[in-house]
């Protein structure tokens, strides 16, 4: 009699009853031995078992590995190395379990250390009939700065199937001793960092504004304009008195003396009838005064249509300038309405300052290591995107490690924050376009949109406030409103250009290809900081052209978006 035995290791993944279907064999026996006999078939079929599933007691330390006897190895290979040169580091899980679904350690790497991934290594063999083995993790770690360093010990929990409790394997730590090496692209001129600065004072005021406060500064100043030439005509009355230089001194005190009435008394007919009087008392004009002007009104007709002519002018002139003094003083109030108004409308042109603070970033890339202060600049730089000195340090990082693709998308972010920045100026110098359509598309202009829209809304405000104040100098207003208009155009080609969607390849060569997949041809490839305009995306793919008949597909990992 034969016995034929097979073994199958189940684990279950989760709580509760589960059934385990049950086995078939099937088997056919001849009739008869002659050899064209016809045979019988035959099938057996065992029970179905059903096995109860209990739940893990709550952990300590929130882990669902089961296994026993987990030992924990750290290994690093070398022990000594150099900033730059790769180091070999693994860690081995060996017991019993169910090997394959082993999770990954946690490695507390050291600051400074770039580290990568490799292969993972399974080991699958059996320990008195149970499932045991190993499970390798491998890294690959790039210091990038000198000193000595330790690896903390590494700890894994798990759940002692047998003992019934949770354990955990442990590997001591492990020192590294790393030396100083050559730094890349060390004959290059080495950007100096830029403390932090904040938020630009003109984005800073207009995201303050918001579409609200363009509107009030599109629509309110003419609005006040229009109510100063109809409520306050004294200023446009004296301005015009002294600019004709063909009135008498006492011509123009009489003009001065008519403006005045007419900033108190609007109505034409009392200003010019018997109701003067009563109307500068309901104008707020002391009763005394309100009389003594209405007599030298009318002593200012008979002196002029009299038939005695003017009289002695230079005492009806001085008289008239001291009704003008006490009049002016009892309009003062009203007189600087006006300017009140255009007080509020200048504040809103004030620039806030910001203050902002400085981390531990800049002592990373004094000490060299370039990757994780490369890391801390774009957290920075993610947390605070209108601080223009995140973007730049970042860029003076990238360049400083020879990730000249990467160092350009962060300057040129930082050049449209703050175009005009010597250092800025300066580092773009450092990474000239490639090619010409690199230079078109990345081209910065002298401000920013939002500066070149308050020049505008400035010449425009000012435009307004001349035509408030009665200014006849037409040079002037025609001045500030080509300033105005000047300042917005400019301002929309500027913002138009930044509109598009353009990214830059961050590696040397970027193929182009034909289709998106890593198989299609290269029809093209574009040299690291080269620029793209960015279309639409297909999985990891995103599809690219330029102005030179450059187009196709490129993967995303590739370039960078500004």
């Amino acid at each position: 009699m034969d016995l034929f035995i097979a073994h199958e290791v189940v684990f279950p993944l989760t709580a509760g009853r589960l059934v385990i279907p049950p086995a078939s064999v099937e088997y056919a026996l001849p009739v008869s031995f002659s050899f064209f006999s016809r045979e019988e078939r035959y099938t057996l079929r065992s029970d179905s078992i059903a096995i109860t599933v209990l739940p893990l007691p709550p952990p300590a330390n929130a882990t669902n590995v089961v296994g026993e006897g987990l030992r924990l190895d750290l290994q690093i290979d070398p022990a000594t190395s150099r900033v730059g040169e790769p180091v070999e580091a693994s860690v081995t899980i060996s017991g019993i379990g169910n090997v394959s679904l082993w999770p990954e350690p946690a490695l507390k790497w050291p600051t400074g250390f770039r580290v990568y991934p490799a292969q993972t290594e399974v080991r699958v063999a059996t320990d008195a009939g149970r499932i045991a083995g190993s499970k390798t993790f491998h890294y690959l770690a790039v210091p990038d700065s000198s000193g000595n360093f330790v690896l903390p010990e590494v700890r894994y929990p798990y759940f002692h199937a047998t003992a019934g409790r949770y354990e955990t394997a442990t590997a001591p730590p492990r020192a590294l001793a790393v030396a100083p090496g050559a730094e890349p692209r060390a004959a290059r001129i080495l950007p100096p960092l830029l403390p932090a600065r904040g938020e630009l004072a003109a984005d800073s005021l207009s995201r303050r504004l918001g579409w609200q406060g363009w509107l009030a500064l599109l629509l309110v100043p003419p609005l006040i304009a229009w109510l100063a030439r109809h409520r306050w005509r004294r200023a446009p009355a004296t301005a015009a008195v002294a600019a004709d230089p063909r009135l008498t001194p006492l011509g123009r005190l009489e003009r001065e003396f008519l403006a005045v009435l007419a900033s108190y008394v609007s109505d034409p007919f009392a200003r010019d009838g018997d109701g003067l009087a009563q109307a500068l008392r309901a104008a707020g004009v002391d009763s005394a005064v309100a009389d003594h002007v209405k007599r030298l009104r009318d002593r200012l007709r008979a002196a002029r249509y009299g038939p005695r002519g003017l009289g002695d002018a230079a005492e009806l002139a001085e008289e008239i300038e001291q009704v003008l003094r006490v009049l002016g003083a009892e309009g003062s109030i009203g007189a600087r309405r006006p300017h009140a108004i255009v007080t509020v409308l200048l504040l809103l042109l004030v620039p806030l300052t910001a203050v902002a603070q400085t981390p531990s970033a800049e002592a990373l890339f004094e000490a060299g290591a370039l990757r994780a202060a490369a890391d801390s600049f774009a957290a920075r730089a993610a947390r605070e995107p209108r601080d223009p000195a995140h973007w730049y340090n970042l860029g003076a990082t990238l360049y400083r490690a020879g990730a000249d693709g990467k160092a350009t998308a962060a300057w040129i972010r930082a050049a449209r924050l703050a175009p005009r920045d010597p250092a800025i100026r300066r580092a773009l110098r450092l990474l000239p376009a490639p090619d010409p359509v690199t230079e078109q598309l990345l081209r910065v202009g002298w401000a920013t949109p939002v500066e070149w829209g308050l020049v505008a809304a400035g010449g425009w405000l000012v435009v307004w406030l001349l035509v408030a104040a009665g200014s006849r100098r037409r040079v002037g207003i025609a001045l500030f409103g080509a300033v105005a208009l000047g300042a917005s155009v400019v301002g929309g080609i500027e913002w138009r250009r930044r509109d598009q969607a353009i990214a830059v390849a961050i590696a040397d060569g970027v193929p182009v290809r034909a289709a998106p997949y890593g198989g299609a041809s290269a029809a093209a490839s574009v040299p690291a900081g080269g620029a793209l305009l960015v279309g639409r995306r297909y999985g990891p793919w995103v599809e690219v052209h330029r102005a030179d008949g450059i187009h196709g597909w490129v993967l995303g990992e590739e370039i960078a978006g500004l």
